[in-house]
């Protein structure tokens, strides 16, 4: 196989991945990479097409346009990896990439292996950055793929500049992409594999992503960004299993903003979510790292608080208490809260221990609100 004949393969797998990327968009590929790299891998296809036909073509489309749109989607590359690891890049540095490589492969006209071998060293920097950044910037959801990704990034890298090298030392006729020079092909076929495994794996990564914030979604609440009711039974049965093996209580802190209704009722529905979403940031605010905050339903919020017997709970849950409280500003209303803690004991199970919470949240407002009971 040719090395015209790679070029004209990869062409056509770009074209494909192109078409369907274009075909599958969506508003949610600006902000996760996809969309600069749709464009990055249609500008490298076109690239392809140009270089592929070296010779059959004039000159300035095959030498300056195709070495142009190959610079362009490098760069574009390089910048939707950025744009994906929610990374800031300079952008006259990139620019500037661009236009050397159109000015070079502008003067260097037919003698297409001139421009190769600069563009090789410039290249394989850029890829490098990326396999960097790739490996600087691991994500446990798919860390897999994101170095596999990486790897051929590196590996490509270090191919690009030794190519650069190999040719000047060969001496290539104008017409390299038909001189059968052997080790030509082995790193083209390197290249097509490249082009595909960067292109899936940038993909799979998308829609790894894809997944991970619509579990995450499916388990925090919207308005107050805490963890929600069906993200608590799972952390409760993992707190549940730690301590019956380990034999060291934890806590379960029931919350109930006092008077909520009223504040619903006097200052507005959007007044009321107001004060939640404040509730929730002072809450936060005051838990050890350790601790898990959850809004259990309405004004209701669960705390959980690691490795705490009854003494260390209900301090916790008094300066929480004070902690939480805010007076009146004038435009939102005071906050209180009321709170009931339960403590881990041999035996329970979930609902025993929010029960034993719910009753000591009872006494808590029974008692005049803005305290806390111990069950």
């Amino acid at each position: 196989m040719d090395v015209r004949t790679l070029f004209i393969a990869q062409t056509g797998a770009l074209t494909a991945m192109a078409a369907m990327l274009w075909a599958s968009r969506t508003a949610a590929d600006d902000r996760n990479g996809m969309a600069t790299w749709t464009v990055a891998v249609t500008s490298q296809g076109i690239a392809y097409l140009l270089l592929a036909n070296a010779g059959r073509v004039p000159v300035w489309l095959s030498a300056f346009v195709g070495n142009a749109l190959g610079a362009i989607s490098v760069v574009l590359f390089f910048v939707a990896i950025r744009q994906f690891l929610g990374r800031g890049f300079h952008r006259w540095p990139l620019v500037a990439l661009t236009v050397v490589v159109s000015v070079v492969a502008a003067l260097s006209g037919a003698e297409y292996e001139g421009a190769t071998v600069f563009n090789g060293f410039i290249y394989g920097a850029v890829q490098l950055l990326n396999g960097w950044a790739l490996l600087r910037t691991p994500r446990v959801e798919w860390v897999r793929v994101q170095r596999v990704v990486a790897a051929f990034y590196l590996v490509m890298g270090v191919v690009l500049p030794l190519r650069a090298t190999a040719l000047m030392f060969e001496g290539a006729a104008l017409d390299y992409i038909n001189k059968p020079i052997a080790w030509q092909e082995p790193i083209y076929i390197f290249g097509f594999i490249f082009v595909i495994v960067t292109n899936l794996g940038f993909v799979l990564m998308c829609k790894m992503r894809a997944e991970a914030d619509v579990r995450a979604q499916a388990m925090s609440d919207e308005l107050t960004g805490l963890a929600n009711r069906r993200s608590l039974a799972a952390a409760i049965e993992h707190a549940l299993a730690v301590a019956a093996r380990s034999q060291r209580p934890f806590a379960v802190v029931m919350i109930d903003l006092d008077h909520f209704k009223l504040i619903n009722d006097r200052f507005g529905h959007s007044a009321g979510d107001a004060t939640l979403a404040r509730f929730a940031t002072r809450l936060r605010t005051a838990l050890r790292a350790q601790d898990q905050p959850f809004r259990y339903g309405g004004e209701e919020f669960i705390v959980l608080l690691h490795d705490a017997d009854a003494t260390g709970a209900t301090l916790l849950a008094e300066r929480l208490r004070q902690h939480v409280a805010s007076p009146p500003d004038g435009t939102t209303p005071a906050i209180s809260a009321s709170l009931g803690v339960a403590v881990w004991q041999p035996g329970d199970s979930a609902d025993s221990l929010l029960a034993r919470a719910d009753q000591a949240l009872y006494r808590a407002k029974a008692a005049g609100r803005n305290r806390v009971e111990t069950a």
